[in-house]
């Protein structure tokens, strides 16, 4: 298997769609296969649909969020798509973004890495299939397992993150840790962040991954780029991610984009997403050149999870361009 993932936004895609999606990268050797959770399809019944497709490929969460489910039932629902995949599941967790969590399910952002810390102990605890209890800020577990024993007592649990603490929280309790348009220098931060967490609870950092959400055009072509700049000028209009943004040197113009974008002055926006800043964070010009990038990733032992940037009538298409491009294929 490579060490690759593919990842879509499960909305913008039909049932039948996914599940051939799936079922090529299995196909193509992927690894892994990520499934986001927004306001598109729910994520565990769509995970089970394909595990009963497929027999290799690894399936799982990239992500699910800590607010709209119990820890509980979060590790009940990977411990049932790990019974039917026969031991091949994930579970990647995050926050999930402000529109999701407090307009969509009217939930309070608040203090993600204290419940993030919680959640990963009490699921990690409950995979165990022993009889536990757990005092915590959010969550009392008193004299509880679950009444079916998990297949595995180590399904991985990844974490989402985007800054140092979390990160370095990831190092200190997960199998890896979930990153958003990754360079160079942001690699070095990742890794350090990861150390600084594992040294906390004596681990060895190097047992914890790095995952690169990877944006991938789907075409070498204009409104391919076009479409590509419009998620990065969605990622600029974000406070979350200017962090990350500075680093590369568009500190100053990802702020400028976020007002043009709150403004909703969207076209005026994308004018201001420099070429430049799309090839740093993301894998977009020849099919050559994103294979190159991706070959960079795995050899700094990083896994590339491709993210095909979609555009509106060629969705099906583009998914697949992408997955074969990451590959060599194209």
């Amino acid at each position: 298997m490579l060490q690759l993932g593919l990842t879509i936004h499960s909305g913008d895609h039909s049932l039948n769609d996914i599940l051939d999606y799936v079922k090529e990268a299995e196909a193509l050797d992927y690894d892994g296969f990520w499934l986001t959770e927004e306001s598109g399809k729910e994520a565990f019944s769509l995970l089970a649909l394909a595990a009963d497709k497929t027999s290799k490929i690894r399936i799982g969460t990239g992500i699910v969020n800590i607010y709209s489910r119990t820890p509980t039932l979060l590790a009940m629902a990977i411990s049932t798509v790990d019974n039917l995949s026969d031991g091949r599941a994930f579970l990647g967790l995050g926050t999930g973004g402000i529109g999701f969590i407090e307009r969509g399910h009217g939930l309070k952002l608040e203090d993600p890495l204290g419940r993030m810390k919680e959640y990963v102990t009490i699921i990690r605890r409950l995979l165990q299939g022993e009889r536990f209890s757990y005092r915590g800020r959010y969550f009392n577990i008193r004299d509880f397992r679950l009444r079916e024993k998990p297949k595995r007592k180590d399904v991985p649990i990844y974490l989402a993150a985007l800054n140092p603490k979390m990160q370095q929280l990831a190092g200190e309790v997960a199998d890896g840790v979930i990153v958003n348009m990754l360079t160079d220098d942001g690699l070095k931060e990742v890794r350090e962040n990861i150390k600084i967490g594992a040294e906390r609870s004596g681990r060895d950092p190097s047992r914890v991954g790095v995952y690169a959400l990877s944006m991938t055009l789907c075409g070498d072509t204009e409104d391919a780029l076009e479409a590509m700049k419009k998620v990065v000028a969605f990622y600029c209009a974000s406070p979350h991610y200017h962090h990350i943004i500075q680093g590369v040197g568009y500190g100053d113009v990802a702020k400028q984009i976020e007002v043009l974008w709150n403004k909703n002055q969207r076209d005026q926006a994308l004018k201001l997403v420099p070429d430049e800043l799309v090839q740093k964070v993301t894998l977009t010009g020849s099919p050559q050149r994103i294979k190159e990038r991706i070959n960079g990733y795995l050899n700094a032992g990083v896994y590339p999870i491709v993210y095909p940037i979609i555009r509106k009538d060629t969705a099906r298409e583009d998914v697949f361009y992408a997955m074969r491009v990451a590959v060599g294929r194209v």
